[in-house]
């Protein structure tokens, strides 16, 4: 490609060592003429700002888009780690950032609910959480790293100790998303709070359309709470607002109803969970969707995205497989950033086979209340560092298995034709037995797997009617070679 072979080059890579390994500021001035020695820097670093406005002219970036782009501190943060990883990594397939562009924080372990599938087997605080100065301390070393987005989870992110100053502090910086099972936003005045501390997105859980299925799963009159508290989020004209869902055999059947009720409630957003079994979960593999099931779910999905207009409803899906269903209900006219969300413009294709696929431990990692790193927030028990020990920035270079989740090639099956928009969740891939191994829920795995095993079953057939053949050829000879024997005795 033209744009790998403009990135990759000695000079581009080089300037971009140069302009991003001295602080941030010599990078914005190749935008910015009228700073203080910007023409200097406009001068001197004409090959390394031709390389980026080509790059953004790829991804149809307007001068009005790139102007707002970079008004926005945290996208300020995104620019400069993009550039870092090409400066020191190259832009390679699949592209594995030099920091990690997302955090998802679990940031108590504390919680009011006791829900059945908790991957984080949440409820009572660990006794080693981390200390106020160390959250603040983390927060610095999110920025060092040219974090941009944190998400807050848990646990139940508001009940954990001092979260309103930490969420004050580092919605400064960073683009700030909540999830939380909205039971305590019954209260309108916390509501009002996550916006004026700077929250920018709110995620509520809601695992069914009525009391009975969403309370199995979340606790008997959580329904109520929650359904109050997402009504609370949509009346705040500051926040946006999405309802995650859970899926599994149980509730699998409610899903179109839990999608109508997200349009009459007025939410921005449905996203569409993997049932992942760890945590409470780890056990109950029955629950998983059977690939046909999921298959058939982001078929609907899809279905939704395509009347978003009349909906107002943004469709998302942490399955990986939901880029591969994009790709081809689309004809290839759509792409997956992340695999979260379908995109019509072609602004995602330039990048689409870079980025695309699972994040775990190449876009994003997630931190334990307790300061333990992991690949991914559905792999709590996976630990790549500890921040009381190391700084982030060197917890994630330094991580082998992080290294190992960006390589697709040396994954233990092959995809032929999506290996790089999908690749399967790792999560999954994990909790069945293999972090490198297939995603089992996968419907294209199971086809090839399906023609693998025809393919072997033919074939062991073949060697076994040859080994037959073969006796009988052998056996053949044995009796002419006795016969011959008993001629020769009665001569």
């Amino acid at each position: 490609m033209k744009l790998e072979k403009v990135m990759n080059s000695n000079v581009v890579r080089s300037l971009m060592r140069y302009y991003s390994g001295k602080g941030s500021r010599r990078i914005y001035e190749l935008f910015d003429e009228e700073k203080e020695n910007g023409i200097k820097a406009w001068i001197t670093g004409l090959p390394i700002r031709m390389a980026l406005n080509y790059g953004m002219k790829k991804i149809n970036m307007t001068e009005e888009m790139k102007e707002s782009f970079f008004s926005k501190y945290q996208n300020r943060q995104i620019l400069m780690n993009i550039i870092k990883t090409i400066a020191n990594n190259g832009l390679k397939q699949p592209f594995r950032f030099d920091g990690p562009l997302i955090i998802v924080w679990n940031f108590t372990n504390v919680c009011n609910l006791h829900c059945r599938y908790c991957y984080q087997s949440a409820g009572r605080p660990l006794p080693d959480e981390l200390t106020f100065e160390e959250k603040i301390d983390l927060i610095n070393q999110m920025l060092d790293a040219n974090v941009g987005y944190l998400a807050f989870s848990g646990g139940e992110p508001i009940m954990g100790p001092r979260f309103w100053d930490v969420l004050r502090y580092a919605s400064k910086y960073l683009h700030i998303s909540i999830a939380s099972n909205g039971t305590l936003l019954e209260d309108k005045s916390l509501v009002d709070k996550l916006a004026d501390y700077g929250a920018k997105n709110v995620f509520v859980s809601l695992d069914g359309a009525t009391p009975e299925s969403h309370d199995f799963i979340r606790g008997k009159g959580n329904f109520k709470r929650t359904i109050k508290g997402i009504e609370n989020l949509v009346a705040n004209p500051y926040l946006r607002v999405g309802i995650n869902m859970v899926v599994t055999k149980r509730n699998y059947d409610e899903v179109p109803k839990v999608l109508e009720l997200s349009r009459e409630l007025g939410v921005n957003s449905f996203s569409h969970y993997n049932f992942i079994p760890t945590g409470r979960g780890k056990e109950d593999f029955a629950m998983d969707l059977t690939p046909e099931q999921r298959d058939k779910l982001l078929n609907l999905l899809f279905d939704w995205h395509e009347k978003r207009k009349e909906t107002g409803l943004n469709i998302i899906s942490t399955s990986t497989e939901y880029a591969r269903v994009i790709y081809e209900r689309s004809g290839g006219k759509s792409t997956s950033l992340f695999h979260y969300s379908a995109d019509n413009s072609t602004a995602l294709k330039g990048i689409i086979e870079y980025a695309g696929g699972c994040g775990a431990g190449r876009v994003y990692a997630a931190v334990q209340p307790n300061g333990l790193v992991s690949p991914c927030v559905f792999m709590p028990t996976v630990i790549i560092g500890n921040v009381r020990e190391n700084k982030l920035i060197d917890i994630w270079q330094n991580s082998e298995l992080g290294w190992q989740l960006s390589d697709r090639e040396n994954y233990h099956f092959k995809c032929p034709k999506y290996k790089y928009i999908c690749g399967g969740c790792r999560a999954r891939a994990y909790a069945y037995g293999d972090i490198l191994g297939p995603d089992p829920g996968c419907i294209v795995y199971k086809k090839l797997k399906e023609g693998l095993d025809k393919v072997e079953l033919v074939v062991e057939r073949e060697e076994e009617s040859n080994e037959k053949q073969a006796e009988v050829v052998f056996s053949g000879e044995e009796n002419i070679e006795q016969e011959k024997e008993e001629v020769k005795a009665a001569i």
